[in-house]
């Protein structure tokens, strides 16, 4: 069955679930101490998982999106561990915050289950695209970014805590004897009205990668809880067991699909390390057998329709720096590039050996546009600055071919042959320059003059 197939089933089953229970919504299946503890504590617990593993892939792919996914899910942990210590027969009878106030609990239901999904919605977004660029550039200061953001959204968990514990009975009405107040008349469509519109945005949007063809699902386990909590109110019920069993649903599925990308990943990574795990000893960027395996690895383990770019990158002039100067200098050039490169990569970019000239780089997660503007920081960076050899200082240029990866089992080999006539055509129209599918034709980089200048 295709994914989006499989995706319309489980919606399709879980709508059709929800309405087989509506005769039995309020019947009482008994008193389980143990269950609500038990659902919040581990809803908790695969919310801020999932948080850390998302931050992890940001900090690795440098996308806004991972960045907000992160932040969502941090909240709704964040709120589950409230949420925790709040409601009453979850820790203590009365519960351990708020003891006197019958309203906390439903005011962080109801915040919860209207947060989560806006924020999974806000987050396929991705914020304004100077920021979406800015966050996935090679130089992007991303620990910074995830620290503020992650303090941000921490401060907001506590301030609401705060809010909660202080106001306790002020707070508006939403609930009294298992029945909605006129003021939770309003608040519950509302919260479903917000459901139902990230839901559309998320189906919408999400399409992309596997984590956001997942949301759909999460959204839609979200929604159904909610609908079936307001159905019933009551706890013990049927309607009740299945709402609290749907929030769990839905903070284990994200967290679930991350794991196996995991360990997929470190399955591959092994039999890439097995298969060439030899590094250059020259420059320090992998044999050209490794990035090779590298490329490849990447290539099976990218969720569908994520962006894999490659450049073939080859320093100009260089043989006739070695006729000038001598081999070493040569050499030396070579391990002052690939230095260079490194400086200017992300963590998750591969720096590979191409040949005796040049270099192959992998951007995983980044479009042609992406690329091709990391490959021209790189070319500036080649260009504008001296390189010191054993015995001189010399300028050199660099020219690029960029292809981008697609599909198929010899995606990769296609891709190298496309990058190569990129950089066989860069140095035709005069080196020092950048040739990329993102551009209508061959941009100079600089203009006066072709390859390498004197040293």
């Amino acid at each position: 069955m295709a994914p989006s197939a499989a995706r319309r089933v489980l919606v399709l089953a879980l709508l059709a679930g929800c309405l087989a229970l509506l005769p039995f919504l309020r019947d009482s299946l008994g008193e389980a101490r143990w269950f609500l503890p038990a659902v919040l504590t581990a809803a908790a617990a695969f919310d801020l998982l999932t948080a850390v593993l998302l931050a992890v892939q940001f900090l690795g792919h440098g996308t806004s999106q991972r960045l907000l996914l992160a932040c969502a899910f941090l909240g709704a942990g964040l709120l589950a561990v409230v949420h925790l210590l709040v409601a009453p027969g979850a820790l203590t009878t009365g519960g351990v915050f708020a003891a006197s106030s019958d309203q906390a609990p439903a005011w962080l239901w109801a915040i919860g289950h209207a947060g989560l999904p806006l924020g999974l919605a806000a987050a396929l977004w991705g914020g304004p695209a100077v920021v979406r660029r800015r966050l996935a550039g090679p130089t992007a200061r991303r620990t910074r970014a995830l620290v503020w953001a992650f303090l941000v959204v921490f401060l907001g968990a506590c301030a609401l805590t705060a809010a909660v514990v202080a106001l306790g009975d002020d707070l508006p009405t939403v609930v009294r004897h298992h029945r909605l107040s006129s003021f939770g008349v309003a608040i519950g469509p509302l919260v479903i009205g917000l459901d139902l519109v990230a839901l559309v945005v998320v189906a919408r949007r999400g399409r992309r990668s596997a984590i956001e063809r997942r949301l759909l699902v999460v959204v839609a386990c979200v929604l159904a809880g909610t609908a079936l909590t307001l159905a019933t109110l009551d706890r013990d019920t049927v309607g009740w067991y299945a709402s609290m069993t749907l929030e769990l649903v839905a903070s284990a599925l994200l967290l679930s699909l991350l794991l196996g990308e995991l360990r997929r990943l470190g399955e591959l990574g092994r039999v890439a390390d097995a298969a060439a795990g030899a590094v250059d000893p020259l420059t320090g960027a992998k044999t050209r057998s490794s990035a090779l395996v590298a490329a490849e690895r990447l290539n099976a383990a990218r969720a569908a329709g994520a962006p894999l770019g490659l450049a073939l990158l080859d320093v100009d002039g260089l043989r006739a720096i070695g006729d000038a100067h001598g081999p070493l200098a040569a050499d030396a050039v070579m391990a002052a590039v690939a230095t260079r490169l490194r400086e200017l990569l992300r963590d998750a970019d591969v720096l590979g050996r191409a040949g005796d000239e040049g270099f192959l780089i992998l951007l995983p997660d980044t479009d042609a546009d992406g690329v091709t503007q990391a490959v021209d920081r790189a070319i500036a960076a080649i260009r504008e600055q001296k390189v010191g050899t054993w015995a001189h200082d010399v300028r050199t240029t660099a020219s690029a071919g960029i292809a981008m990866v697609g599909s198929g089992d010899d995606a990769v080999a296609v891709a190298l042959v496309a990058a190569d006539l990129a950089l066989n055509q860069a140095k035709a129209h005069g080196r020092d320059q950048v040739v990329s599918p993102s551009r209508a034709q061959v941009v100079p980089l600089r203009r006066a003059g072709a390859g390498p200048r004197p040293g």
